[in-house]
């Protein structure tokens, strides 16, 4: 009986074991294995909000696959977090990507067409890798197309690309998408196991900055 008793304690204290193993692993992420420093921290506005930016391809699959998800963990961030987007340089379209990106929000229409151009790219087969391509469908969101050429080959848009460039040396940003904390710290779907993982990550170095804050 007594023997019974020892080995049903020892086999209860392993699975408690178990238990507060996995959920260490679920709760508590590791710098180097999951996340990664910046290579060279980013200064953040001095508005006492933590700063999360996506890096992002509008011709990506990954990264259109995750916006529903991302939109609602967005909404969900709190007040106290601003939430970014950078559009990616590298990849085929990269460029154009960016600039029909930054037009938009120069325009003041980027809300009204980013899930719309991510659409046409992903379901509706139309690539928008031309200036003419994107023209026209920002003409059939109610965009002047003359307003759009204007702006789209600007200096403000080139200026906002080389900031893009900046931005994506500095953590080295490799994947898209990605996502960065604080101007500190660089997640991705590689780093975290999964993107809807990433966000997970995501959480616990915001959940850090908290109360890193106080």
């Amino acid at each position: 009986m007594k023997t019974w008793r020892i080995g049903t304690g020892l086999i209860l204290l392993l699975i408690v074991g178990v238990v507060h193993a996995q959920g260490l692993m679920i709760s508590r992420y590791v710098e180097g294995e999951h996340y990664l420093p910046a290579k060279q921290p980013i200064d953040q506005p001095d508005d006492g909000k933590i700063h999360v930016t996506e890096f992002f391809l509008y011709s990506c699959p990954h990264c259109y696959h995750l916006e529903s998800d991302l939109n609602a963990w967005r909404d969900a961030l709190g007040d106290d977090v601003e939430f970014a987007r950078i559009p990616v340089l590298f990849s085929a379209g990269g460029e154009p990507y960016a600039r029909l990106y930054y037009t938009a929000e120069t325009l003041g229409v980027l809300e009204q067409v980013h899930d719309k151009i991510f659409a046409a790219i992903h379901e509706q087969g139309r690539r928008l890798l031309s200036e003419s391509a994107m023209r026209d469908f920002m003409v059939s969101q109610g965009v002047d197309g003359e307003r759009f050429v204007e702006v789209y080959e600007s200096d403000e848009i080139t200026a906002k690309l080389r900031q893009a460039a900046q931005a994506m040396q500095a953590y080295p940003v490799t994947a898209t998408p990605s996502l960065t904390v604080a101007g500190r710290y660089y997640v991705t779907g590689r780093t975290a196991g999964s993107n809807d993982r990433m966000l997970k990550v995501a959480d616990y170095l915001i959940a850090q900055q908290r109360t890193a804050g106080k």
